[in-house]
């Protein structure tokens, strides 16, 4: 693939809870096939995925979900993401189908058990050429923003690519330093407490002047005496949750080739045309059959 060309990369997992949550919970509710099987989240998620295509204008298009079981964080660090709450199994019956779907139009869609779908992610971006755009609202894939990968993000009712030429206009920090302050100031989505007394203006503070957190404590003598003695207090927590927010690469998920991501390859097989007429997916079909006579 030439520079020229583009790849749309979709967080699944983030897209199919947003879409079961938002059916569920909010308006319209209530979708279903004549034999009662839910498909609010199925339907939202499709509709999204479509809406991004028209939007971003791919060439190309990824999907990568969660680990089915514990990751490696959860090994590392026992309280990682203790706070959420699991989903009901309706949700995980949909996403099967979702997956299921996926597959059968030949959509490359990938997990791998022990990593997050942002590992792959993070992978992808490493794999393949051209221009990325990644589709999510989680915060640890902004460490992968650089020249040539943008991250989608929907802002009030808009979507907004931020990339490393706006990127300081979102946040008091540079993409790579998305870790570090990350281990300093916490994060409660993934159960990270950082470091009592230490706020999102002094962490920028000290990542505009020493770049890393390890740089940080090997300049510690020169930090603020009551920073210093709290960074130093939490050193070992603060390392781990920045071990534990970096996103992996070096596993053994083997990536499609890049061809085989193409729009192109879009198709209704007969597979997917049982599980669209068993769930009654009508409109779904037509958005599908739009994208493939393109």
């Amino acid at each position: 693939m030439n520079q020229n060309k583009k790849l749309l990369v979709i967080d699944g997992t983030y897209l199919a809870y947003r879409s079961f949550y938002a059916t569920t919970y909010g308006n319209p509710v209530g979708l279903e096939n004549s034999n009662g099987v839910s498909t609010s989240a199925i339907v939202a998620f499709f509709n999204t995925m479509f809406s991004l295509i028209k939007l971003c204008g791919p060439d190309s298009i990824y999907i990568a979900f969660d680990s089915r079981i514990k990751t490696f964080r959860h090994e590392t660090f026992t309280d990682y993401k203790a706070g959420r709450q699991k989903a009901p199994s309706e949700f995980y019956t949909q996403l099967n189908y979702i997956q299921e779907l996926l597959s059968a139009i030949n959509i490359k869609n990938q997990y791998y058990n022990g990593y997050e779908a942002d590992d792959i992610i993070a992978k992808a971006t490493k794999t393949y050429d051209g221009s990325i755009l990644i589709y999510s609202a989680d915060q640890d894939l902004n460490q992968l923003i650089k020249p040539g990968v943008g991250i989608i993000k929907k802002i009030k009712s808009d979507y907004v690519v931020i990339n490393d030429q706006n990127f300081t206009e979102f946040y008091d920090f540079e993409p790579y330093q998305v870790i570090d302050y990350k281990a300093m100031v916490g994060d409660s989505s993934d159960n990270f407490k950082g470091i009592a007394g230490i706020g999102p203006k002094s962490a920028s503070a000290m990542l505009a002047e020493y770049k890393t957190l390890e740089n940080i404590y090997n300049n510690i003598d020169k930090i603020k005496p009551s920073w210093a003695k709290k960074l130093i207090e939490h050193k070992q927590d603060a390392m781990r949750d920045k071990y534990i927010a970096t996103l992996q690469t070096e596993f053994g998920l083997e990536m499609p080739k890049q061809d085989e991501l193409s729009l192109s390859n879009i198709g209704l097989s007969k597979e997917a045309e049982n599980i669209i007429n068993n769930l009654e997916l009508f409109e779904i079909k037509r958005k599908i059959a739009k994208i493939i006579e393109n």
